[in-house]
């Protein structure tokens, strides 16, 4: 087995020749009308390529760890690392490059069997260039609208906190996430659903009607650096606040409420940065508490807005792929994750995803689909899992952009 600087030097190569491969590859795909089986197939070389790229930068990720720890005069194993958030990202990328290669070749094979072209597939790749990663969504936003998206939200939520002497200086900012008010500089503004996803991807996903709802106020929340950080890995998310197993009663007084409560729970308890400190705060500086410490922890609003519900389901069933496909690489894996997406504390019945792409989720991750019974089908969604809306999530993985405004 090579070590070393020998090792290093044949993965970087297979690395580069991988990402060669995979960049001449796409360019070669061009978007078609009539999106025929050798479409597909080119469309699945390119995702192959991709797959073998992230393979080669997860190994030179886990020689970069060996190596520091044996620097550091640590014992020489890699299991600590799977569950750190460079594992995570990784991990992820390598998945979803998987997950389009194999759906890819899928489609090309029912299309040179007689199949017609799925109605999801239509939106995603017929509309736009997204669906092959040519051109993800709409596109990072420029820091002004960024800095005028948190100030919106800081009005939005009330959460200022001003200096009394001087009413449009903001000393502090409430954080939605512990409680606690934090300098301005610690807070972010949160997209809940990430504004690159853009509006074919949204479709995909949400169904009609959902155009334009990417920027609004609903869509946001101000949270800790550090707690936006653990939700977008994915190891925490937010929840219904009621209780885990709820009573049919219990879900309904939820539902019909007008102003809902959330909590947090943690869906990744093996993830490392549940252990990291949060920054001081002002209330409590001789006690600055960790992110694991927000298990159960209501979130804190100063008046009566929220964000939307079917925002925070979204970031929910995304943590619940992200967490089986992880559960895959570490060493005594759970066997079976717990039936979260319709029974637990998101058992509710509101309309929130698209039925199809909800039970194409729960075939990837190994749920029964028998939590889609009470889901209503609307026009324009399937009866049958579509893989569309996975194909969303696995194009926004493999090219993640921290949009959001400190």
């Amino acid at each position: 087995m090579m070590t070393g600087k020998r090792a290093r030097e044949e993965i970087e190569r297979e690395y580069d020749y991988w990402r060669l491969k995979a960049e001449e590859a796409k360019k070669k795909i061009k978007p078609s009308s009539s999106f025929d089986a050798a479409y597909w197939e080119a469309a699945a070389q390119a995702s192959d390529y991709s797959h073998r790229m992230h393979e080669q930068k997860v190994h030179l990720a886990l020689l970069d760890y060996r190596e520091t720890e044996l620097e550091e005069g640590n014992a020489c194993g890699t299991k600590a690392w799977w569950t750190t958030p460079e594992a995570h990202r990784l991990v992820d990328q390598l998945k979803a490059s998987n997950y389009e290669r194999v759906r890819y070749r899928k489609q090309a094979d029912q299309i040179q069997q007689g199949a017609p072209l799925r109605r999801g597939f239509q939106i995603l790749f017929n509309t736009s260039k997204t669906g092959l990663g040519l051109d993800i969504g709409v596109g990072k936003r420029s820091r002004s609208e960024q800095s005028k998206f948190k100030t919106s939200l800081i009005d939005y939520y009330d959460a200022a906190i001003t200096d009394q002497k001087k009413p449009n200086t903001i000393l502090y900012i409430h954080d939605t996430a512990t409680g606690h008010d934090f300098l301005k500089s610690t807070i972010t503004a949160a997209h809940l659903v990430p504004h690159s996803l853009g509006n074919d991807m949204l479709v995909a996903l949400f169904g009609g009607n959902i155009e334009g709802e990417l920027d609004t106020l609903n869509n946001g929340l101000l949270l800790h650096q550090m707690v936006k950080t653990a939700m977008d890995d994915g190891v925490i998310a937010i929840v219904p606040d009621i209780a885990d197993n709820p009573s049919t009663e219990e879900v309904a007084v939820w539902e019909n409420s007008g102003l809902k409560d959330y909590k947090w729970k943690i869906i990744d308890p093996e993830a490392q940065i549940l252990d990291e400190a949060l920054e001081v705060n002002r209330e409590d500086p001789a006690n600055p508490m960790t992110i694991r410490e927000i298990e159960n922890r209501k979130l804190s609003f100063k008046n009566n807005m929220r964000p939307r519900t079917r925002y925070l389901y979204f970031l929910f069933a995304l943590a619940q792929l992200k967490l089986a496909w992880r559960q895959e690489y570490r060493q005594n894996p759970k066997a079976v994750l717990e039936k979260q997406l319709g029974q637990w504390f998101w058992a509710t019945k509101g309309r929130y995803l698209k039925r199809s792409f909800l039970l194409a989720l729960a075939n990837e991750i190994g749920h029964d689909t028998e939590f889609a019974d009470n889901v209503p089908i609307e026009p324009g969604d399937d009866t049958d899992p579509d893989d569309a809306g996975i194909l969303s999530l696995a194009k926004l993985l493999q090219f993640p952009e921290d949009e959001d405004e400190n």
